[in-house]
C-alpha cells in the first residue's frame, strides 16, 4: 500500500509541475508616477532616496543597492519628466503571474543627494531601480539600473484643443499647450473610414496655436490630435482625440444611369426602366435627399416631365420613338451635374437577364448567387435590389462587379419575406431583373418536387422535375443533380430556371442512378433519386432496320404472286371442266332420248350478267361422213340467241340421234368462255 501511495504522490506532482510549466506567460503595463513631495532621505544613507522608509536596508559604498535583480520581469522600461508638473513616470511590461503588492523606486548616486525631493529638476543626473513585491510569497523583485538623465526626458505638458472650426474642405484647428512656452508642435489627422494617420510638419507654436488643415473632403468625419515640445527633451503625449465633420457641398458626379425597355405583346404597352448608381460619399459630399428626373420625346418637346424620388429605379410609360432623359442628385447645398441620355423606345436591347437566381440564409443574413451566360455584351456589373414584402416602398440595393455571382445581403430582418431582383448592367443598358423570394429562417422559398423520368434511349436519359412555392425544412444553400454509373459520375448544379437535363454519351443496356442532393450548411441530403437502364436498341434503330425488311418482303410477295398468275396463264392455261357446268351437264346426260321435237336450252337461270358471250366451235368431227356444223349461242338482256338459232323456223326437226351426235362433238369442242366466266368457273 506505502508503494502505491508513493507512486501516486509522484504521479501528482509531476503533474502539477507539468501543469505550472505550461501556464502562459502573459503581460501587463506597469505605470509609476512620483513627485518631489513623494520623496524621502534615507538619514544617514546620503546616496540614497526613496519613496517607501523600507528601501532604505539596501546600501553600497558606491551607492548602488546590493541586492539581486531579476530584469526579465521588468520589459521595455521608459521614463519621462514632466517639467510643469515636477514629476517622473516610468513605465514597463511586466509579466501578469507575478502580482505586485507594492511599487516604490530607489534613487541612488555615488555623490551624496543634499535634498531628495530637489533632485526631480532639469540638470539633476541619478540611478534608478524599481522594486515590486509579491502578494503571496511577498518575495521581493529589482530591475537593472537605469541611469537617468533629466534633461533628455524632459516632455512637454499634453496639448488640449480649445476649438475647431470647420468648412466643406478644412478645419481650423486651435490649442493650448499649458503655462510652459512650447517651440513646436504638430498635428495627425486621418478620415474615419481610414487606417492611417496623415501628420503634419513641425508647426512653430506658442502657449495658443491654431493651424488650417485644407484639401478634406466635404461632409466626412475626421479624427485630429495634437502634439508639442520644447527645445529638448521628448515630444509630449497627444491630446485627446477630437472628432469632427467638414460641411457638405455640391455633388461632384452625377449618377450612373442604365434603362431599358420593358413591352407588352399582348397590350402592346412599353414601360420604361430607368435604375442609377447611388453616389460614393467622395461624390456626394453630403446626405443625397432625392434625385430629379426628366423625360421627353425628342419630337415633342412639349411633353417633358419632371419629377422627384428618393428610389434609385423608375418605371415611366413611353411609346415606341426617341426619348431624352436627365437624371441629378441634390442634397441641401444644391444639384449635382445632369446624366443625359438619348434612347429609342422602339429598339430592343442586347443584355440578357441572369441564367438562374438562387438565395440561402446562414442564420445572420442572406447570400444571393446567380449564373450570368456570356453573350457578346460583356456585363459590367450587377445591380442587386432587395425590399420587404410588406414595404415594397422602400427598397435597398448592392452593386457589384460583372466578374462577382455572389453577394452578401445586409440588414435583413427575422420574420421579413423578402423580394430580391437582380439587374446585369452593361455601361447605359441593362437586363431585364430575374427575381426570388426568400426570408432568413428558409432562404429561397422554393421546393423541388416531383422528380420523374422523362425518356430512355440507348445513349441517352432525361429526367424532369417542378419547382414549387414552399418554405422547405431546411435552408439550403443549392442542389445538385448526379448521375452514378459503372463507370462515371457526372454531376451539375441545379437552378430554379431549368426543370428538366438530357444526358447524352450514356452506354447502351447500362443501369445508372440518378439522385438530386440538397447542400445545407450542416451537410448534405438527398431530396429524390431513381434508377434507369438504357435500351440496347433504340425504337428508331428497330424502325430503321425492320421496315427494309418489311419492303423486301413485301416485295417478293408481290414477285411471287405475279409470277405464278403470270406461269399459270401462259404455259398452264385454265381448261373448263364440263363436270362443273350446267350446260355440261345437261349434255352428258346419257338419258336423254330423241322425240323429234326441237330441244331448247333455257339459259336464264345460268347468266346472271345482262350480256354473256358463250361460243362453241367444233373442232373435230365423229366420222369423215359427218358435217361440220358451227353452233354459236348467244344471250343478251333482250334476246336469247339460242332461241332464234334452234327456232323450228330455221332448222329442221331434231331427233334423238341429232342430239347424241351434237353432244358427242361437244365434248371434243373447246369452250371458250369470256373472262368473267373463267374467273367463276364453279357457277358454271
Amino acid at each position: 500500500m506505502s508503494c502505491r501511495r508513493s507512486v501516486c504522490v509522484l504521479i501528482c506532482v509531476f503533474c502539477f509541475w507539468c501543469a505550472l510549466g505550461n501556464v502562459k506567460q502573459t503581460f501587463s503595463i506597469q505605470e509609476l508616477t512620483v513627485s518631489q513631495k513623494e520623496l524621502m532621505d534615507c538619514g544617514k544613507q546620503k546616496k540614497l532616496c526613496v519613496t517607501s522608509s523600507d528601501d532604505c536596508l539596501y546600501t553600497a559604498s558606491d551607492g548602488v543597492p546590493q541586492v539581486p535583480r531579476t530584469p526579465e520581469y521588468f520589459l521595455n522600461t521608459s521614463c519621462h519628466y514632466l517639467i510643469h508638473e515636477k514629476s517622473l513616470t516610468c513605465r514597463w511590461t511586466q509579466t501578469n503571474h507575478i502580482r505586485s503588492q507594492t511599487i516604490s523606486f530607489i534613487f541612488s548616486r555615488a555623490k551624496d543627494f543634499n535634498h531628495c525631493p530637489s533632485i526631480l529638476t532639469i540638470y539633476s543626473t541619478f540611478n534608478l531601480t524599481i522594486k515590486s513585491k509579491s502578494i503571496f510569497s511577498q518575495k521581493e523583485q529589482f530591475s537593472d539600473i537605469y541611469p537617468v538623465i533629466i534633461r533628455d526626458i524632459i516632455q512637454a505638458p499634453q496639448p488640449l484643443i480649445s476649438s475647431v472650426d470647420v468648412t466643406d474642405s478644412s478645419i481650423n484647428v486651435t490649442w493650448t499647450s499649458g503655462e510652459n512656452p512650447v517651440t513646436k508642435c504638430k498635428i495627425r489627422y486621418k478620415c474615419l473610414n481610414s487606417e492611417s494617420w496623415t501628420e503634419t510638419a513641425d508647426l512653430p507654436s506658442s502657449v495658443e496655436s491654431q493651424f488650417v488643415i485644407e484639401g478634406l473632403q466635404a461632409f466626412s468625419v475626421y479624427h485630429l490630435r495634437v502634439s508639442c515640445s520644447h527645445r529638448f527633451g521628448r515630444w509630449s503625449d497627444w491630446s485627446n482625440e477630437i472628432q469632427v465633420e467638414t460641411s457638405e457641398s455640391l455633388p461632384s458626379a452625377a449618377p450612373s444611369l442604365s434603362y431599358y425597355v420593358d413591352s407588352d405583346e399582348n397590350s402592346r404597352n412599353q414601360q420604361l426602366v430607368l435604375l442609377w448608381k447611388a453616389l460614393d460619399v467622395t461624390d456626394a459630399q453630403g446626405l443625397i435627399q432625392g434625385y430629379e428626373v426628366s423625360y421627353m420625346p425628342i419630337k415633342q418637346p412639349s411633353l417633358k416631365k419632371t419629377f422627384h424620388t428618393t428610389h434609385l429605379k423608375v418605371i415611366v410609360p413611353v411609346r415606341s420613338e426617341e426619348y431624352e432623359v436627365s437624371v441629378c442628385a441634390y442634397n441641401s447645398v444644391g444639384c449635382s451635374p445632369h446624366r443625359r441620355l438619348t434612347l429609342d423606345a422602339s429598339r430592343t436591347h442586347d443584355v440578357p437577364a441572369l441564367k438562374s437566381l438562387w438565395v440561402y440564409s446562414d442564420g445572420a443574413s442572406l447570400w444571393v448567387c446567380w449564373e450570368h451566360e456570356f453573350t457578346v455584351v460583356n456585363v459590367s456589373e450587377f445591380a442587386i435590389e432587395w425590399s420587404g414584402t410588406t414595404d415594397r416602398e422602400h427598397s435597398r440595393w448592392e452593386r457589384v462587379t460583372g466578374s462577382t455571382f455572389t453577394a452578401r445581403l445586409p440588414g435583413i430582418e427575422a420574420q421579413q419575406k423578402y423580394k430580391i431582383s437582380v439587374f446585369p448592367v452593361y455601361e447605359s443598358l441593362c437586363g431585364p431583373p430575374a427575381s426570388i423570394f426568400a426570408d432568413l429562417q428558409h432562404g429561397a422559398l422554393l421546393d423541388l418536387d416531383r422528380f420523374r423520368l422523362v425518356n430512355v434511349s440507348r445513349s441517352s436519359v432525361a429526367v424532369q422535375w417542378t419547382w414549387r412555392e414552399a418554405e422547405p425544412s431546411v435552408s439550403v444553400r443549392q442542389y445538385r443533380l448526379v448521375l452514378n454509373g459503372p463507370l462515371e459520375t457526372r454531376t451539375l448544379t441545379v437552378f430554379p430556371n431549368k426543370q428538366q437535363h438530357l444526358f447524352l454519351q450514356l452506354h447502351p443496356n447500362t443501369r445508372y442512378s440518378i439522385h438530386i442532393h440538397g447542400e445545407t450548411t450542416a451537410g448534405n441530403f438527398s431530396k429524390a433519386s431513381l434508377d434507369v437502364s438504357t435500351l440496347l436498341l433504340d425504337y428508331d434503330e428497330m424502325l430503321r432496320f425492320a421496315i427494309p425488311v418489311l419492303l423486301l418482303l413485301l416485295i417478293f410477295g408481290v414477285f411471287s404472286v405475279l409470277t405464278r398468275t403470270i406461269c399459270r396463264e401462259y404455259f398452264f392455261p385454265f381448261v373448263a371442266n364440263p363436270r362443273y357446268s350446267l350446260i355440261g351437264r345437261w349434255l352428258l346426260d346419257p338419258h336423254l332420248q330423241g322425240n323429234g321435237s326441237i330441244c331448247t336450252l333455257k339459259l336464264d337461270r345460268v347468266f346472271l350478267p345482262e350480256k354473256s358471250v358463250i361460243q362453241l366451235e367444233r373442232r373435230v368431227s365423229l366420222s369423215d361422213h359427218e358435217d361440220v356444223l358451227p353452233l354459236k349461242i348467244c344471250a343478251s338482256a333482250g334476246r336469247t340467241a339460242v332461241e332464234d338459232a334452234l327456232a323450228p323456223s330455221g332448222l329442221p326437226d331434231c331427233n334423238s340421234a341429232f342430239v347424241s351426235k351434237t353432244a358427242k362433238s361437244l365434248i371434243n369442242s373447246e369452250l371458250i368462255v369470256g373472262q368473267k366466266l373463267l374467273k367463276e368457273p364453279q357457277k358454271l
